[in-house]
């Protein structure tokens, strides 16, 4: 029996069930939820047969930098370009940003108890780190080549969102501590805040003086990894202003870990191939596979059984990245463009976008909700300044909803770590918004036209958009890098 039969089984039984229990019309919602949910694992299925370019290989004469999260991510997603870089005679560092300290189903099954406390997470942290050591000794990393920052696991977004300055430090819920608690830190005594991690990034940057830097994609659907890809892409646009950057600039490759029920198939196929997920590979990531030779590839599940902490619980999704190659992805910074004053109108339309590029373009279709509700699925944003203004334009698959919450962030950090920030809250037909801000909406379009003296000129942006139905996410582009330095483009025709 095929896959595609026994799913469509599935469904049909799932549909009998939920008529009978909620009546015809709820079963409905569930049947087109089911059959959205089907398209994007058939779309991720047939993704597996795509072509993909070649990774450029690591080799002697690389310094690389793996940024990781939590301790495991740097396996799952580089362990075989860290035993290929090695064994090639790259420089290689490995940069633990948590300790995975708040993962308490963890804690409470290395621990077996029920009472998860501050102390047990502290000890279940450090011995995390000891799987960290012993992972990457099989793939040749030794432990002075690794270093744990010690920052609050599920906590590196609200570090980025929130708890940016030194005057508001972030409190653990697993650690109970808004300080790091572990002696082996990069910085001893972390305070929790934006401005300390974001400082040893860029310290660890301009000390290790990378060619290459792995992260991960800030698509990543755990809030951790895409705030990890916030502040890393920061520290080097910081370095980058303040020319301190390493001659010939640093190659960025991401990786991905969390996206949906990415990657398929789950669990232990090691001789399926690796492919992005089918609606990230249609947006602006440049996807890049590096193939695995067969002792790259053991050590590399070598190194993932290492985890024992992890696998005891998610052996299945561990397994998953166990393949014969591996993914990494390359985003382009784009730049906002300069108009010509008096060319651009806030009213909605899009004439007078002719000629300017989109900043990100976003995947599209790729989650449950978004299929259902395609007004919130966001699929482009659009920027470009004239001497008054900065223009922005979020585009979405289907019309605008009147249910949904539009949010747009737009976030600035100068060398000095000033913080600037812009949010928009757009609920049709009505925005809160600051003041001198102009706004519009038509069809599937929503243009918003700032002051650019709220953000410095060639500088580094972040940009945001988030869609929620009630309580629920239907869309979350993630932070994306944008370069706000002059670049012109003619006048729309």
């Amino acid at each position: 029996m095929t896959a595609a039969v026994m799913a469509n089984r599935g469904i049909r039984k799932t549909l009998k069930i939920a008529a009978a229990a909620l009546g015809i019309a709820a079963a409905a919602g569930i049947a087109a939820a089911l059959v959205i949910q089907f398209r994007i694992r058939v779309a991720n299925d047939w993704q597996q047969y795509a072509p993909i370019p070649t990774a450029r290989v690591p080799a002697k004469g690389d310094s690389i930098i793996v940024f990781a999260p939590h301790c495991d991510d740097e396996t799952l997603g580089c362990g075989g370009m860290l035993a290929v870089a090695r064994a090639n005679g790259a420089r290689v560092r490995v940069v633990l940003v948590t300790n995975g300290d708040g993962f308490r189903i963890g804690a409470a099954q290395a621990f077996r108890t029920v009472r998860v406390t501050p102390s047990i997470c502290v000890e279940y942290a450090r011995h995390r780190q000891k799987e960290t050591l012993s992972a990457l000794r099989v793939l040749g990393i030794p432990a002075a080549d690794v270093m744990f920052l010690g920052y609050p696991d599920r906590g590196i977004a609200a570090l980025w969102n929130d708890y940016f300055a030194s005057d508001r430090l972030y409190l653990s819920h697993a650690t109970a501590t808004d300080h790091s608690p572990y002696p082996n830190s990069y910085t001893p005594r972390a305070p929790y805040c934006g401005e300390s991690l974001i400082k040893d990034i860029a310290q660890i940057i301009r000390s290790e003086r990378p060619t290459d830097i792995y992260l991960p994609h800030p698509s990543d659907n755990h809030s951790d990894h895409y705030a990890t890809y916030c502040f890393v892409t920061a520290a080097a646009a910081q370095l980058d202003f303040e020319h301190r950057s390493p001659p010939g600039g640093i190659r960025m490759h991401t990786y991905l870990v969390h996206r949906g029920d990415w990657p398929v198939p789950r669990g232990d196929h090691p001789n399926e191939p690796l492919a992005p997920p089918h609606a990230l590979a249609r947006g602006d990531t440049k996807w890049y596979t590096l193939p695995l030779d067969e002792d790259v590839a053991e050590a590399k599940r070598r190194a993932i059984k290492c985890y024992k902490s992890q696998t005891a619980i998610e052996k299945g999704f561990l397994t998953s990245f166990a393949r014969r190659n591996e993914l990494f992805g390359s985003l382009p910074v784009r730049t906002v463009v300069s108009a010509q004053d008096g060319t651009h109108k806030v009213d909605g339309r899009t004439d007078d976008w002719r000629g300017v590029p989109p900043v990100v373009v976003d995947a599209v279709g790729d989650y449950v909700v978004a299929g259902v509700t395609r007004g919130g699925d966001v699929r482009s944003i659009y920027a470009c300044r004239d001497s008054r203004r900065l223009y922005l334009r979020i585009d979405c698959v289907g019309r605008l909803s009147k249910r949904v919450t539009y949010a747009v962030n737009l976030r600035q950090l100068s060398g000095d770590n000033s913080d600037r920030r812009f949010s928009i809250y757009f609920k049709p037909p009505k925005a809160r918004v600051p003041a001198s801000t102009l706004w519009a909406y038509k069809d599937n379009v929503l243009e918003l036209a700032l002051p650019p003296k709220r953000f410095e000129q060639d500088a580094t942006l972040f940009i945001q958009v988030l869609t929620r139905l009630g309580g629920v996410t239907v869309d979350n582009t993630g932070w994306h890098q944008i370069s706000s330095r002059r670049r012109n483009h003619p006048a729309p025709s």
